[in-house]
């Protein structure tokens, strides 16, 4: 039951009997532990990582870091001995890298990444079965800049599967898709640098990474008492 459902319910005495039992998805996520970002900023920024049983929303426009921060989950995962999946819509994925990291990582038989690319009409439903399936430590549903009209059932019914299972789910996009339904949600802002000595070289990409809630900036309010931040920079090169 919502908050708003509760304002519906006019006997105080019944409200405060309801409200007592409920549980918000914060603290659902908490006391079901948290993954690692494979970036300590990051990490610092969510409160130990992203939530366990859970939807997590990345959002940002392009070349603002997106696919960089889901890579390092799915990194930090796989170096945890978890296996992981990817449902790639823009086939973002460097396959090659993916093969050295997972070399590196783990050395459990088969292999520890799932890589699915699909059009964007069939990317919800693939991370649903996926999810659904059960085993995966870490699903990332990466929708680049695709338009999508969602029902508000799709992504309820992913994050049943994902709490059942004890999944995180990383869902990326441009633009913020999953409003209440995300546990987690980090806007992204990147900047990218070159080098400027000889031909014009990527060097690096400047990331501003926000905490959101509800769609807007959390508030200052605890970074000022010292529990959290609400703002971090990162920083990726050419072999993040």
């Amino acid at each position: 039951m919502s908050v708003r459902a509760l304002e519906l319910v006019r006997d105080p005495e019944i409200a405060a009997e309801i409200s007592a039992h409920l549980v918000s998805l914060e603290r659902l996520s908490e006391e079901r532990g948290r993954r690692a970002t494979g970036l300590a900023a990051l990490d610092a920024l969510l409160g130990g990582g992203w939530p366990r049983a859970a939807l997590s929303e990345i959002s940002g426009p392009r070349s603002s870091g997106r696919t960089a921060v889901v890579r390092a989950a799915l990194a930090a995962a796989i170096s945890a001995g978890e296996s992981t999946a990817l449902v790639d819509v823009g086939g973002t994925l460097d396959a090659r890298a993916a093969m050295s990291t997972t070399t590196k990582a783990t050395t459990s038989p088969g292999p520890p990444l799932l890589w699915i690319r699909c059009a964007a009409a069939q990317a919800l439903k693939a991370a649903d079965l996926v999810v659904a399936a059960g085993g995966f430590g870490t699903v990332a549903l990466d929708l680049c800049d695709a338009r999508l009209r969602i029902p508000d059932a799709a992504w309820m019914r992913l994050r049943h599967a994902a709490r059942a299972q004890g999944t995180t789910v990383l869902v990326a996009s441009g633009a913020r898709r999953l409003g209440a339904f995300a546990a987690a949600a980090v806007d992204l802002g990147g900047t990218p640098a070159f080098d400027t000595e000889g031909p014009p070289l990527f060097a690096r990409l400047e990331v501003r990474a926000q905490r959101m809630r509800n769609g807007h900036s959390q508030s200052s309010s605890s970074q000022s008492d010292g529990k959290q931040q609400t703002c971090v920079s990162l920083a990726f090169t050419s072999r993040s």
